[in-house]
């Protein structure tokens, strides 16, 4: 009974981050200026600076607002005004050779620095627009989305 008491006890306090989805954090934000928020699980919440992100994030920066992103593999992503990136995928476990960078750019302007992932598998990052998809085979580029 002590057991089943325990367990109980276990999956109140563990369950509810599980299923938030906010598993291992995939990198946290730098710098931030104006209105930036992050839609995750369907929730808007407001980011500040030091803030984690999460594999499937969506970030969104106001007018005259931007933020810079630092990733766990040392990427990083600028966000100008009125931008809209969701991160898709993002996998880095160098000790198991694992390699994955998706992103898609729905809006705005970026600026982008590769970091580990980049540098060593520059095959493994995809940073989609809605009118095309970049490669990335260098280590850095500047990409605008206009919005529909």
């Amino acid at each position: 009974m002590k057991r089943l008491f325990i367990l109980c006890l276990m999956m109140t306090i563990l369950l509810p981050g599980l299923v938030a989805g906010e598993g291992s954090s995939i990198g946290k934000t730098k710098t931030g200026k104006g209105e930036v928020v992050v839609i995750r699980s369907g929730k808007e919440i407001p980011i500040a600076i030091g803030d984690k992100l999460y594999q499937n994030d969506l970030i969104r920066t106001g007018a005259d607002s931007s933020v810079g992103i630092i990733f766990e593999d040392n990427t990083i992503l600028a966000l100008g005004s009125k931008s809209e990136i969701v991160i898709d995928e993002y996998v880095f476990a160098p000790e198991k050779g694992l390699f994955s960078m998706l992103t898609r750019m729905l809006k705005g302007t970026a600026s982008y620095l590769s970091g580990i992932i980049g540098r060593q598998s520059p095959e493994s990052v995809s940073f989609q627009t809605p009118d095309a998809t970049i490669g990335i085979r260098g280590t850095q580029f500047l990409v605008k989305v206009e919005s529909r």
